[in-house]
Formats: structure tokens, C-alpha cells, sequence
């Protein structure tokens, strides 16, 4: 698919022009593994806490380096594998690999991992004061042993995409393959497109085909939206909310509503929230108080503060 920059030359976005993109040179692909390492969110489409890169990960007499590991917002590890180019058939059995190493991994093991990569990124922090500063939770939650396997690549063969489809669809694998084109314009913009090829399918276990691992959101009423009214009622009673006293809320009306998620729609509709750049696409909805705290965003009254302003 073609990606296309508009230019205006100063006229009116009505009468501007659309310039397609060249794909880039070779070189920049190199960049894109570091890219999505920074910003994981551009894999997952939702903030993931990356805790290693070029892991080592043993098994048996083997030994082999997942590209990327992270947590999502419910505990659960994230293992991402990066391929140039066309993605060879051989990296389905890589990635299955991974998932059997991670699946034996102790929890003390991969707190050292995690650990250990933070200290490479001098952030100063432990694994649990990032997650819960990503996730705005008050505690790191117990390790969920389920996995999320992504396959990234600039083309998905498409036996790879058929044999990932099976996987998610017969025996409950949560797996996805996502394409990512680096497009370079005239005027130097380096611009990234990503195509999920598969992962919009409903996980579904082989025991039953009413359960679901990690299943979607059915209601024709967005996730967001549900945090939203469910926060201008609290407010109405209390300006000053935390998260949980809107999960409680939501919950009232949506028993099976994922509760996890609430915590990271508030922050990605936060103005100043710190960790905002982790949810991209967010609409000004909230203001950062303190720590857990939060009130209801009104410009004429809030001080214009940029994206992730907030400190502690």
C-alpha cells in the first residue's frame, strides 16, 4: 500500500496535493528494531513495559535471542521476533521456541532479566516502579504465565500468516504477525506504516469455543468511552477520582468488563500524564493530580502543559 505526505506550499489542506512516499533505503530498516524498542506501543497497539532485548534464552543444548521481551498491562509476557525483509517459514518454529523457553521461565529469573536490562537503560528504576508508573497501579501484578507472540517483519510470508491463523484459531495461541514499511519523502521524513496481518481474530481455546484467551471487547459502545462516562459520573459526586473508584463504576454495568484496561485508558486520555507517550491517539479528557489522583480536564482552568508534563 502506498503511504502519501499532503503538501499545501502554504494553500489551504482543501487544495493541497498528495506526494507518495518512497519506500526507504535499505539502511533505515536496520533502525527499526531500536525504533519499536522505544516504542513498543507501535507493536501491541497498547503500552507494553519493555524488560529485555537480545535476551538470552537456554534450552537444552540451544541457545537463541528473542528480539524483544515486555509485560502488557496485565502481567502477561510479550515476545517479539524481528525479520528483514520476507519473514522465512522457520520463524514460526522460532517464535514457538521462545514460547516454550518463556513458559519454563522462572519468575525470580525473569525479574533478573528485567532488572538487568533497565540498569543497561540507566533508568533508575526497578521493574514494579515502572510498570506501576507505566500502568498507574499501586503494585506490580502476579506474573500471568500467558503469552503474547508477535512476528514483525516488512512482509508476512503468507504460510507464516496461514500457519498463525491455525494457531489462534484451533489451539489458543495468542499470536500475531505485523508488517512495518519504512517510506522516506523528498524532504527527508522518514514515515512508518504497519499492517497487522494477523491478530484481529479472536483467540479461541481448542476445549471450548465460547472461552477465549484475552477475549475483545463486544459491546458497540467503545472501551473508552465506558471509562469516560463511567469518570464523569464519579466526578459528579467527587472532582477528584483514582482509577479504581472508576472500575468500580464500570463494573456495575459491565460485570466482565476488563478492568486492567481502565487504568491505561485514563492515562492515555490524560493531558499531563507523564506516560501518556506510550498510548498514542488520545483524546484531553483528564488532568494528572498526584500519584493515583486524578479530576476532569478544563482548559479554562488547567494551565497548558505539554503531552507527559506531569511529575512526581
Amino acid at each position: 500500500m502506498a503511504i502519501f505526505k499532503l503538501e499545501q506550499d502554504g494553500k489551504p489542506i482543501s487544495e493541497g496535493q498528495l506526494v507518495e512516499a518512497t519506500r526507504s533505503r535499505l539502511e533505515l530498516e536496520a533502525h527499526l528494531e531500536a525504533w519499536l524498542e522505544r516504542s513498543p506501543w507501535a507493536i501491541a497497539e497498547e503500552a507494553l513495559v519493555v524488560v529485555g532485548r537480545q535476551t538470552t534464552a537456554r534450552s537444552d543444548a540451544a541457545v537463541s535471542y528473542p528480539d524483544l521481551l515486555g509485560l502488557d498491562a496485565e502481567g502477561r509476557l510479550v515476545i517479539v521476533e524481528f525479520k528483514k525483509g520476507r519473514t522465512p517459514r522457520e520463524v514460526v518454529a522460532q517464535i514457538l521456541e521462545y514460547a516454550a523457553w518463556a513458559n519454563g521461565l522462572p519468575e525470580d529469573e525473569l525479574h533478573e532479566i528485567a532488572e538487568s536490562y533497565l540498569g543497561q537503560q540507566g533508568a533508575g528504576q526497578s521493574l514494579a516502579e515502572v510498570f506501576c508508573e507505566t500502568f498507574e497501579v499501586d503494585e506490580l501484578p502476579a506474573w500471568n504465565r500467558s503469552l503474547r507472540l508477535f512476528i514483525a517483519a516488512e512482509e508476512i510470508h503468507a504460510a507464516v500468516a496461514r500457519v498463525c491463523r491455525f494457531l489462534r484459531s484451533e489451539h489458543g495461541l495468542d499470536v500475531h504477525c505485523v508488517e512495518f514499511r519504512v517510506h522516506e519523502t523528498e524532504g527527508g521524513e522518514i514515515l512508518v506504516n504497519s499492517d497487522r496481518v494477523v491478530g484481529q481474530e479472536e483467540v479461541v481455546s481448542r476445549r471450548s469455543a465460547t472461552s477465549t484467551a484475552g477475549s475483545r471487547w463486544s459491546s458497540d459502545k467503545p472501551v473508552k468511552q465506558v471509562v469516560w462516562e463511567a469518570a464523569q459520573r464519579i466526578a459528579e459526586k467527587s472532582p477528584v477520582f483514582a482509577p479504581r473508584d472508576v472500575c468500580a463504576e464500570v463494573l456495575r454495568e459491565f460485570p466482565d468488563f476488563n478492568k486492567s484496561t481502565v487504568g491505561c485508558r485514563i492515562i492515555s486520555d490524560c493531558v499531563n500524564h507523564r506516560s501518556r507517550h506510550h498510548y498514542p491517539g488520545g483524546e484531553d479528557r483528564y488532568w494528572w493530580v498526584e500519584k493515583g489522583r486524578y479530576e476532569l480536564y478544563d482548559p479554562k482552568t488547567h494551565p497548558q502543559t505539554p503531552q507527559g508534563g506531569a511529575k512526581e
